[in-house]
C-alpha cells in the first residue's frame, strides 16, 4: 500500500506542484493524494494542472473557493466580480474558454465530486476551517451528505452569518468550512502569535479529536506550514503563487515543497 499525500493550495502553479510530487517520490501508480482545494487561478497553468490531476488514479480534494467560483462559472456561466477583479479567475476563464464543450463540461462534473469536508480515520480536511463549535459527530454528518450544485455563489466574507447545521434545508453554512479563517486564528493566537487575535472574527475553541485537520485557505508569507497540537491542526497553504507548493506526508508530518 502506498502513502497518503496531501498538497496544499496549488493556483495553477503546475510546475512548482510537479516538482513538489517529485521531491516527494510521489508514485500515481499506487501513493494517494489529497487536496485542501484551491487548484485553479492566480498561477499561469490552469489547463495543465487541472488535467493533470484529473486524471490521477486517486485523487481527494475538497472544495476550495476558487474551485467553487470555477464550478459556478462553468455550470451557470456567470462570473463572480470579487473571482475576476483581484482572485486571478480572469486567468483562468481566458484558459478555460480555449477548450472545447465536453472538456468543461468534463471539468464541471469533476469539482462536483469535490466534498466540502472529508473525515477520515485520522483526519479532517477542510478549505478554510471550522468555523464554529462542532463536534466531531457533527462533522461526520455533514462529511456523510450531498452538496449542492454550485455551491460558492457571489459571497462576502464580511457578511458571513451564524448559520446552523441543523437546518436541512438550507446549505448556506456550508460555505464558512470553505471561508473560515477564525480556527487558524485562534490557533495562531493561543500558540503566542499575538497579531493575530486583531484578525479574528470569533473565539472558538479546539474541536475534541485526535484527527489532524487540514486546512489551506490562508497563505504564510514566510512559507512554512503551521502544526499546532492544541488545535491539532496542521495549515499547509504557502502562498503557491508567490511562494511555495507544499506536499505533506499525512502519516508522518515530513513535507517538500518547490
Amino acid at each position: 500500500m502506498g502513502r497518503r499525500l496531501i498538497v496544499g493550495d496549488i493556483h495553477s502553479c503546475y510546475g512548482k506542484l510537479i516538482s513538489a510530487l517529485e521531491k516527494a517520490s510521489f508514485d500515481p501508480e499506487c501513493d494517494i493524494l489529497y487536496s485542501v482545494g484551491d487548484i485553479a487561478d492566480r498561477g499561469d497553468e490552469p489547463i495543465k494542472t487541472i488535467e493533470f490531476l484529473m486524471d490521477l488514479r486517486d485523487f481527494r480534494p475538497v472544495l476550495g473557493n476558487h474551485d467553487g467560483w470555477l464550478e459556478t462559472y462553468l455550470a451557470t456561466g456567470k462570473v463572480d466580480l470579487t473571482w475576476i477583479s483581484h482572485n486571478g479567475g480572469d486567468v483562468t476563464i481566458a484558459a478555460v474558454e480555449k477548450m472545447g464543450k465536453e472538456w468543461k463540461e468534463r471539468v464541471k462534473k469533476w469539482l462536483y465530486r469535490f466534498p466540502i469536508i472529508r473525515v477520515e480515520e485520522d483526519a479532517i480536511i477542510v478549505h478554510g476551517g471550522i468555523p464554529s463549535d462542532y463536534t466531531e459527530k457533527e462533522l461526520e454528518n455533514i462529511a456523510s451528505r450531498s452538496r449542492p450544485h454550485p455551491l460558492v455563489k457571489s459571497f462576502n466574507y464580511d457578511d458571513l452569518l451564524d448559520f446552523s447545521e441543523t437546518e436541512d434545508d438550507d446549505s448556506e453554512y456550508l460555505e464558512e468550512f470553505i471561508w473560515d479563517r477564525d480556527y487558524l486564528y485562534n490557533a495562531m493566537y493561543a500558540s503566542g502569535v499575538k497579531s493575530a487575535f486583531i484578525r479574528m472574527r470569533r473565539k472558538v475553541k479546539p474541536i475534541e479529536t485526535k484527527r489532524t485537520i487540514w486546512i489551506g485557505h490562508t497563505p504564510f508569507s514566510d512559507c512554512r506550514p503551521i502544526i499546532d497540537k492544541r488545535y491539532h491542526l496542521a495549515a499547509i497553504d504557502t502562498g503557491s503563487w508567490f511562494g511555495k507548493v507544499t506536499v505533506v506526508d499525512m502519516g508522518s508530518l515530513e513535507y517538500w515543497q518547490a
